[in-house]
């Protein structure tokens, strides 16, 4: 697999494993940005990997560490704390993040307004009335949106559990 397919498969994925390391969207990507630049100049020089997706988790969670260690603004005791107990779930959390990943792409499939009404319900927190208002439609309309939304997932979910029965 080239770094351009590994890319694409893993930076969505290796971003949210980092956010629940630093708590920070815009930190975690540029720390996994960084590590693809890395992997690929490595890939460059000739080394090879068996497990290039285990080597980028690694990559991942390391130079979170690292960035958490030199971050003035940190608590360090709560931070090593914090710490020991997100790397002694690494696998847990790598297939966490993974299934966040999934969900999200799911979430950015849904139609555009169906996307947006949910997005204001779930990840805003907004009423439904609140969203009626701001979006100018009814509230009838953004239940109908909120029932698309959850009928879409909840399919596409049960398709991705019985395709990973298969495998």
């Amino acid at each position: 697999m080239n770094i351009e397919q590994l890319f694409r498969q893993h930076y969505r994925p290796l971003c949210i494993y980092a956010v629940h390391f630093l708590g920070d969207i815009d930190t975690a990507e540029d720390v996994v940005m960084d590590c693809f630049v890395r992997f690929a100049e490595k890939t460059d020089n000739g080394e090879e990997f068996a497990a290039p997706k285990s080597y980028l988790y690694s990559m991942t969670r390391n130079a979170c560490l690292d960035h958490i260690r030199r971050d003035p603004f940190s608590n360090t005791t709560s931070a090593d704390t914090e710490l020991a107990n997100l790397t002694a779930d690494d696998n847990e959390l790598q297939e966490r993040s993974e299934r966040e990943a999934r969900l999200w792409t799911e979430i950015d499939n849904l139609p555009e307004m169906c996307r947006r009404v949910f997005l204001m319900s779930k990840r805003d927190g907004k009423r439904n009335s609140d969203i009626a208002d701001t979006l100018g439609i009814s509230i009838k309309t953004v239940e109908a949106h909120m029932h698309k939304a959850y009928t879409t997932l909840r399919g596409r979910a049960k398709a991705i559990y019985l395709l990973l029965l298969q495998l």
